[in-house]
């Protein structure tokens, strides 16, 4: 099998290239693998770079080397293909998809990485792209939306810009009539937020699905109501949390605000005449609709070796 790290020079804070490339080739050539670097020059060239290893039909495993978007390309560039299969080395800022497994850290260790074994995972097809983790329309998506704008600003990196762009959406009038049809059941309503997950969590760690199995075959959707800006922090609290769904349903005290489906495809509609902004694993954009649909074990996403074998001891077998 050929070993193929595409690392995106400009996930996270540093260039990975300059620290990360040479800790790359050592730990390859330690294992004695057949290896290859790629480093992505644009937009999308992750997927290319996938599809043009795919395409050679030799086995290969494709390192995703970077955050949840550039794990997202190689997944989309390397699902179609048997003979691919997708790890991670983190070193994005959020790194949630991992988060279903365990910690960012745990997924570091090149030579786990190399020795670690690919077990078969959920996709969603979303608005014709391939999402791993999270999409979602409403007002998580639209603090995303504007934070690069303050991030321009001195001073407004980081927390900053993200605390501001909250700030921002909170003085504007929130949430969205929308019509959401979850398999055939037609849901109408004043939502702040409605999330379509396949795994845990998005945005740095907000859990929003604390119940999602990348190996069900099935979508979690969660719909947060409109309410009082009163009320908003501390239901976006157990949000993040994910404390607003427990022992198998909706906590009490956000029965009101929130609620829990399982579907295996998703449409959200915007019914007040708007564009919403959707996230697709932490890229948003501008749409007209959200549509999700789960591609049941559709890949192959590799544990490092540790992680595999605790994987192994709780999970029920699954075959791709």
């Amino acid at each position: 099998m050929k070993h193929v790290f595409i690392v995106n020079p400009v996930s996270g804070k540093a260039d990975a290239s300059l620290y990360l490339v040479p800790r790359l080739i050592d730990a390859a050539a330690g294992a004695g693998v057949d290896y290859a670097v790629e480093l992505t020059q644009h937009a999308g060239h992750a997927a290319e770079i996938a599809r043009q290893y795919g395409d050679d039909g030799e086995p290969v495993r494709l390192y995703a080397c970077g955050g949840d978007g550039t794990l997202n390309e190689v997944f989309t560039g390397a699902y179609p293909y048997k003979n691919a299969e997708v790890a991670s080395v983190p070193c994005g800022s959020g790194n949630d998809f991992v988060r279903n497994f365990g910690a960012a850290e745990d997924f570091l260790s090149l030579a786990d990485n190399i020795a670690g074994t690919a077990v078969p995972v959920d996709l969603v097809a979303a608005n014709g792209g391939v999402s791993a983790a999270i999409c979602s329309v409403g007002l998580d998506s639209e603090v995303a939306y504007s934070i690069p704008k303050y991030r321009r600003l001195p001073l407004c990196g980081g927390q900053m810009a993200y605390n501001i762009s909250i700030v921002e959406r909170l003085l504007q009038p929130m949430g969205h009539r929308l019509r959401i049809t979850v398999d055939d059941d037609v849901l109408e309503g004043d939502y702040l937020i409605a999330t379509v997950c396949n795994g845990v969590a998005y945005g740095g760690g907000f859990r929003a699905a604390p119940m999602a199995d990348l190996q069900d075959g099935v979508l979690d959707v969660i719909m947060v109501k409109k309410m009082s800006r009163m009320r908003i922090a501390g239901v976006l609290s157990k949000y993040k949390n994910g404390l607003h769904y427990q022992n198998g349903r909706v906590v009490p005290e956000l029965s009101d605000v929130l609620e829990y489906r399982r579907a295996q495809k998703v449409l959200i509609e915007p019914m007040d005449g708007k564009t919403v902004i959707t996230n697709i694993d932490g890229e948003c954009t501008p749409a007209d609709s959200l549509s999700a649909q789960v591609l049941p074990l559709a890949a192959r996403f590799v544990l490092p070796a540790p992680l595999y074998a605790q994987f192994e001891d709780r999970a029920p077998a699954v075959t791709a």
